[in-house]
């Protein structure tokens, strides 16, 4: 065995080992409710962390450094019983659960990127069973879901369907495929042209390293755990392109860096418009991009948890939305 082999072999067995230590991690975390400071006085933030790869281990910092009540509730696996890949479905599920840890409001709800879509979906079917909801934090939410464009083209398809609530996984997947492609046109629309050639020879590459991998013989381990990831992430990206959030009343507050995972400004997570379907709306303006905000950016994120979880009064404040001068008649499909 040569150096260069000796070297790759070196690599692979230390990113085996990397996957390893993050299944038994995601496996000793995966209780659905994990409680944070429960000891101290406040009215908890349940919040949906939406990482169904690392397990929310993001969540232990910010707890420590916001020192404030937290009940982290986890996404839904692939072993989860019925998965459907629907926000409204998932929505479902952990309404009861959060109904099991509290039975009655008012409620305090967030959630982290596909999370905050389902906290969204849950401060809804509260206050359809009469639930208050005090307010939303949604952190790094998709927002092209948002847009008018996409909105008619989510409706004028989706009206040939079932509702969501008798569409099947497999049509509602093909369905979520296909809205997430206009998802990937609409996210470079911010870019210049060099930036978005720049990103489609990015793609290209990262779709010949896939065909590759899938090519080569990797070890039963890490091609399970590579499987696992990519049919998570699959049901998670179409779940998230179908979903078609209604209009709300109840006090919405966006902390986002409007950048995405690579640094590039994008149309995906312009947290500003999400202004179009709140009637009270507030932006907090993070650092770093989707994902550093949560690692390199923590303390700054837990800093603005803070301080909104401790001043309601901050979150409630009235901010002008522009959703009727959009003239949006959105009729919400259960």
């Amino acid at each position: 065995m040569n150096d260069e082999d000796r070297v790759k072999d070196d690599i692979r067995g230390r990113r085996l080992e990397k996957l390893r230590f993050w299944r038994r991690a995601c496996a000793q975390e995966s209780e659905t409710l994990k409680l944070y400071n429960a000891e101290m006085a406040g009215n908890p933030l349940i919040f949906l962390h939406g990482d169904f790869e690392m397990g929310g281990f993001y969540v232990r910092r910010l707890a420590a450094e916001c020192r404030y009540p937290i009940a982290a509730l986890a996404p839904h696996g692939l072993d989860d019983p019925g998965l459907h890949p629907s926000i409204e479905w998932m929505a479902r599920e952990r309404v009861k659960d959060i109904l099991a840890y509290r039975p009655a409001g008012p409620y305090r709800l967030g959630g982290y990127c596909n999370g905050a879509l389902v906290a969204y979906e849950c401060a809804r079917l509260l206050k359809q069973q009469g639930g208050e909801v005090e307010f939303v934090l949604m952190i790094e939410p998709p927002a092209l879901n948002t847009w008018p464009f996409y909105r008619r083209l989510h409706e004028a398809i989706g009206v040939t369907l079932a509702t969501v609530e008798r569409r099947s996984p497999a049509v509602q997947k093909v369905f979520g495929h296909l809205m997430n492609a206009f998802w990937n046109i609409g996210r470079t629309l911010h870019l210049p042209r060099d930036e978005i050639v720049r990103l489609i020879r990015t793609l290209a590459r990262q779709y010949l390293k896939r065909a590759a991998r899938t090519a080569e013989t990797a070890p039963t381990e890490e091609r399970r755990i590579r499987e696992t990831s990519a049919a998570l992430r699959s049901v998670y990206l179409a779940a998230s392109a179908a979903y078609l959030p209604p209009p709300t009343t109840t006090p919405i507050v966006v902390l986002s860096t409007g950048l995405d995972h690579s640094g590039r400004r994008c149309g995906l997570y312009d947290g500003m418009q999400w202004q179009r379907l709140a009637s009270s709306f507030r932006h907090v303006q993070l650092p770093g991009h989707h994902l550093t905000c949560l690692s390199d950016h923590a303390g700054a994120l837990a800093a603005n948890l803070a301080e909104l979880l401790r001043d309601p009064v901050r979150v409630s404040a009235q901010m002008p939305a522009f959703r009727d001068r959009l003239n949006l008649t959105v009729v919400h499909r259960a």
